[in-house]
């Protein structure tokens, strides 16, 4: 009990931690808005061209050729998904930075493929900087944007030229030299803060499931490890950290296989967390078949070309699985689980975030890079406070249940036990080599039998038989086919029998069968089947083998020895007559 609470009072402190990520997220955001003369947003600034023959160069922009061509953008970051044309943006330099134009640096915040850029001086000579996955080697420094520092004072226009298999987009921000460090220090400062904390979190449900070995604790560090994953790739820290190292084509492709490991391990733990293999068994089906769809969805990351069709089957993946986490959440919370009920809360702002930024995505929504940057960060505190709030519940849950445990463990124990003793009976009552019934078990069965033949005057009939020439088949064949021999006579006998019979090894090659309710007629029937039944079996190696049986029926007066000496004379007699052979004893 003791041990439980603490783990109850180390949720309260770790939901602290998580309000305290939280607030810290906005810090950025108001350090940015108290520096707006500073840093300037360039989508409303641009002038957007569509190059489909992807041959346009800059010295055809310069000349002026294209002028007509270019509209003035209506987006404040712009985005253009994917597209097989060339995008180029023209940015008025001269227009936003009155005077000297050195010391200011373009950054652009998008993951791209190539990012072309030309600084136009008033004399139309131009410098040029090359930047995207291609451009890595070019950067000034290694960040995980892309950028651009305008070296010259008298530049007057910036022409930016987009191409690639990766959504085009140029999410960029003009800087003044110290206001980009301001800017950078501000957001490895709450991003570190970040990171650091939902790392610690992790770390405390890993010593959780160590401590209690619940899966569903195991997976939410994998589903928490697994949205590091997919968040680091949404801020392209993969460029920062591996960009020099992993080869382009995976660059490309890192944001759809993180996506994809997040939405396996987010099945993983909503199945595990909501119990739904237990309580709602035709979701978990559905959410098996989704796990094997992440899986063929992962490696499509590897094989198909096509990245356009990558990226839209990730998202629509994604956000289905969601929706139906949810539903299924929903669903459970309705049928009166109650740790569904934080759950719901985390996973509906989860899937609210997770819908914005598919949309945007898409395109069906203006795009915006909050929607890789905050929203999901937030979205995933916000879950982390309530998720958490719902593994508490879970533990206060398990307290409820230990006694439910215990007692059903000590009703477990004592069907065991009785189980066992049963077995135990079963043994003592039962020929070890055949598994039919042993001599110890016949005699008891006849002592009840001969009662019921006394007390009600029913028939009753014995029929004793012993496999002819068994020496030999041991002598010749050894004694392991002696056994086969002696195994497959006892299922002849057995499945040639009545139900209310029962049959025994009576002891060596002597079987006893014991027939209640059956006349002398009738006894002599059954055992002359019996013996044609032997005589036409192959048996193994020996081929063919025959018994002789002998029948005795209850008469008034007899005893348990009595009746077993007629049946053992009247078998002696048709071992005399020449074996293979059925014989009753006559009274006279």
């Amino acid at each position: 009990m003791i041990r439980y609470n603490k783990w109850c009072q180390l949720n309260k402190i770790h939901l602290c931690a998580v309000f305290c990520i939280m607030i810290l997220l906005l810090l950025p955001l108001s350090v940015e808005g108290s520096s707006e003369e500073n840093r300037i947003v360039l989508g409303p600034h641009f002038d957007v061209f569509h190059d489909s023959s992807n041959k346009v160069t800059i010295e055809d922009l310069i000349d002026g050729t294209y002028d007509q061509n270019f509209i003035p953008s209506t987006q404040k970051y712009a985005f253009f998904w994917h597209t097989t044309d060339t995008i180029w943006l023209r940015l008025p330099l001269n227009e936003l930075i009155q005077g000297n134009t050195s010391g200011y640096l373009i950054e652009g915040i998008d993951k791209q493929d190539h990012v072309n850029v030309y600084f136009v001086k008033e004399d139309g000579t131009y410098t040029f900087q090359e930047g995207g996955i291609a451009g890595l080697d070019s950067q000034p420094i290694r960040y995980r944007s892309n950028l651009f520092t305008v070296e010259e004072p008298d530049v007057q226009d910036v022409y930016i030229a987009l191409s690639g298999e990766l959504p085009l987009m140029f999410s960029s921000i003009l800087y003044t030299n110290k206001s980009f460090l301001e800017s950078v220090m501000t957001y490895k400062f709450s991003i570190g803060l970040f990171y650091g904390f939902v790392l610690a979190l992790m770390l405390y449900n890993l010593f959780l499931f160590f401590s209690l070995k619940e899966k569903a604790y195991f997976y939410y560090v994998l589903y928490m490890l697994s949205f590091l994953a997919y968040q680091a790739t949404m801020n392209s820290f993969d460029l920062e950290l591996v960009g020099r190292v992993f080869p382009d084509w995976l660059l490309f492709r890192t944001l759809p296989m993180s996506c994809n490991l997040l939405a396996f391990f987010m099945i993983l733990f909503g199945k595990e967390f909501l119990e739904l293999k237990k309580h709602l068994p035709k979701h978990n089906r559905v959410l098996n078949i989704f796990l094997w769809l992440t899986i063929f969805a992962l490696l499509s990351v590897f094989t198909v070309p096509n990245l356009e069709a990558v990226n839209n089957v990730t998202t629509s993946l994604t956000v289905i699985v969601l929706a139906f986490l949810w539903f299924s959440g929903l669903t459970m919370l309705l049928k009166g689980f109650k740790m569904a009920r934080f759950y719901m809360v985390g996973w509906t702002v989860l899937l609210g975030s997770m819908l914005i930024q598919g949309f945007g995505f898409l395109g069906w929504i203006p795009f915006h890079p909050g929607l890789y940057e905050n929203l999901p960060a937030i979205a995933a505190c916000f879950e982390a406070v309530f998720l958490s709030l719902a593994l508490g519940d879970k533990i206060n849950l398990m307290k409820k249940e230990m006694n439910n445990k215990l007692e059903e463990k000590v009703q477990e124990r004592t069907k065991q036990l009785e189980e066992a003793k049963q077995r135990l009976e079963q043994l003592a009552n039962t020929d070890r080599l055949t598994k039919i019934s042993n001599r110890m078990s016949l005699d008891f069965e006849l002592d009840k039998q001969l009662q019921e033949a006394k007390t009600n005057g029913t028939p009753l009939s014995l029929i004793l038989l012993d496999v002819d020439n068994f020496k030999a088949v041991n002598d010749q064949f050894g004694h392991q086919v002696g056994d086969m021999v002696l195994k497959e006579t006892a299922n002849l006998l057995k499945e040639n029998i009545r139900k209310t019979d029962m049959v025994g090894r009576w002891g060596g090659e002597e079987f006893l069968v014991i027939s209640p309710n059956r006349e002398t007629v009738e006894a002599l029937e059954l055992a002359e089947c019996l013996r044609q039944h032997l005589e036409a079996h192959s048996f193994y190696e020996v081929d063919q083998t025959t018994a002789s049986f002998g029948v005795a029926t209850y008469i008034e007066g007899d005893t348990h020895k009595s009746l077993l000496s007629r049946c053992d004379k009247a078998l002696y007699d048709a071992k005399e007559k020449g074996r293979n052979l059925v014989a009753v004893q006559k009274l006279l």
